[in-house]
């Protein structure tokens, strides 16, 4: 599969195993602007779905299709660039960011809740976003922490691809939609200069009950997700990028797909109470 994106021009960065079972694998491109990688994300998944179907196999991009086993996510690193390269590099600033890339890491923060109803949108995604398993759970960001919601990856030696990276979206998203979410929220970040204060380089669950209490977490359902967009969206619809009746409609659709899975039985039930 990664020879085949290649040999397509997908811009094919590295790939590796990951540390999930049934040949979980990470794949990263190259870096592209916003509707370009967009593009590219429909058809890198497309690619996979079709070469796997011919050899006789299937690939899923579901958040947390196995039990116990590290769930898949889609990681979107991101910064904004002039012909220099990366606005987020300042050499002198904290965790090596200017103020620029940390109010983009703020606006991120402040409307991580309402972001997750584009970037997470399955009721499959928040079985993937629970502690132990490398997800994130908190609204916090930090150099390296696998954790944070926001991690600013501690291996860049290029000042002019310097980036953070959002880890909650999974392959469930939409990418047009996904992509200009948090691309709002970090130019609503820009404009109203959100501190999102010192990075939390801390193991979450050694932190104690009074510093736990002070960490915003991040949702833990769809259903609470989209609470949050219907609450924090006045930054999606600025420059008339989102619309008032686009997400009353995503919200409408997004309800159908939760009362259809609150409705059925699932197999754990069966064990838990069929024999009562």
């Amino acid at each position: 599969v990664s020879s085949m994106l290649a040999a397509v021009g997908g811009g094919l960065k590295y790939h590796h195993h990951e540390v999930g079972g049934a040949g979980e694998h990470e794949i990263e491109v190259a870096f592209a602007p916003l509707r370009v990688m967009a593009d590219q994300s429909m058809l890198i998944k497309y690619m996979i779905k079709n070469q796997c179907f011919r050899s006789g196999k299937s690939a899923t991009f579901m958040p947390k299709p196995l039990f116990g086993e590290p769930g898949s996510g889609l990681h979107v690193h991101q910064y904004l660039a002039d012909r220099k390269g990366s606005l987020f590099f300042d050499k002198n600033g904290t965790a090596r960011m200017s103020k620029i890339g940390l109010h983009y890491i703020g606006g991120l923060l402040k409307h991580v809740d309402s972001i997750l109803a584009f970037t997470n949108p399955s009721t499959n995604s928040f079985k993937r976003l629970v502690p132990g398993f490398e997800a994130p759970v908190a609204g916090t960001y930090s150099i390296g922490n696998r954790t944070a919601c926001i991690r600013i990856p501690g291996y860049q030696r290029n000042p002019k691809t310097y980036r953070m990276e959002f880890r909650p979206p999974d392959g469930t998203m939409n990418p047009y939609l996904a992509y200009s979410a948090m691309l709002m929220a970090g130019l609503d970040g820009i404009k109203k200069k959100i501190d999102p204060g010192l990075p939390l380089d801390k193991n979450l669950e050694t932190l104690s009950p009074k510093e736990q209490a002070a960490i915003h977490y991040l949702p833990t359902s769809l259903n609470k997700t989209l609470d949050a967009l219907e609450r924090d969206h006045d930054y999606l619809l600025a420059g008339g990028v989102f619309t008032e009746d686009m997400l009353e409609n995503w919200v409408r659709i997004k309800r159908a797909e939760v009362a259809e899975v609150r409705v059925r039985p699932t197999p754990h039930e069966f064990e838990m109470y069929y024999d009562l």
